[in-house]
């Protein structure tokens, strides 16, 4: 996927706040795509970026069926959402939601600051033959020529039980500078994303935003 109204408001790489075209129909990259589209600039004397590759031991593809257990019980202050592939979690109540410019993503927006956003979505994987690692740092790569994008971590993990990749960032918007994590996993052939923003000094809260969203998402 290609993870303000870009993921709706970066495909599952969690969107044209943030013009994102990377990996064509992968549901995280479409995702960060969806926003203001910003003109690439080549960044002057970078350092060779890093690929994340898979371990020897990981699948290629996640497994068929969820290996964890059933998401807990909406948390006070948020409700259920149900997104493009399948893919369902709770957002904020009081956040307004949309289709994202990418059609396999919806956003959610803060009413009170819409620099505070998130985007989710799922879309079948394109390229099979790329394991996520590779399609994610691929992603990651081509939005870092972009002026004002910088990346602050990119690494595998597990969500829920299954392989997946958080990336995180920073970069600039018509409303300001805005830090983002993403979690993207795959499931069945599906990548999903999930996406949250906010304004840098309010990063603790777009970390457990985001948390909380993959705490109670299926699959």
């Amino acid at each position: 996927m290609r993870v303000d109204n870009r993921w709706g408001a970066f495909p599952v790489a969690l969107c044209a706040a943030v013009a994102y075209a990377v990996v064509g129909g992968a549901a995280g990259v479409l995702a960060l795509r969806a926003a203001t589209p910003v003109t690439p600039t080549p960044t002057a004397g970078a350092p060779p970026l890093p690929v994340v590759t898979a371990p020897p031991s990981a699948a290629r593809t996640a497994p068929s069926s969820a290996p964890s257990s059933a998401p807990a019980p909406v948390p006070p202050g948020f409700r259920t959402i149900s997104a493009p592939g399948g893919l369902s979690t709770v957002v904020p109540a009081s956040w307004s939601t949309s289709t994202g410019t990418a059609v396999t993503t919806l956003v959610a927006v803060d009413p009170a600051d819409a620099r505070r956003e998130v985007r989710l979505g799922g879309a079948p994987v394109t390229d099979p033959a790329k394991t996520l690692p590779a399609r994610i740092t691929e992603a990651a790569v081509d939005r870092e020529r972009e002026a004002g994008h910088s990346r602050i971590a990119l690494s595998e993990t597990s969500t829920r039980g299954f392989p997946a990749v958080r990336w995180e960032f920073e970069e600039g918007s018509d409303r300001g500078p805005k830090r983002v994590a993403a979690t993207f996993w795959e499931v069945g052939g599906v990548e999903y994303v999930l996406y949250a923003a906010g304004p840098p000094d309010e990063w603790a809260t777009t970390r457990e935003l985001l948390d909380v969203m993959i705490r109670h998402a299926t699959p």
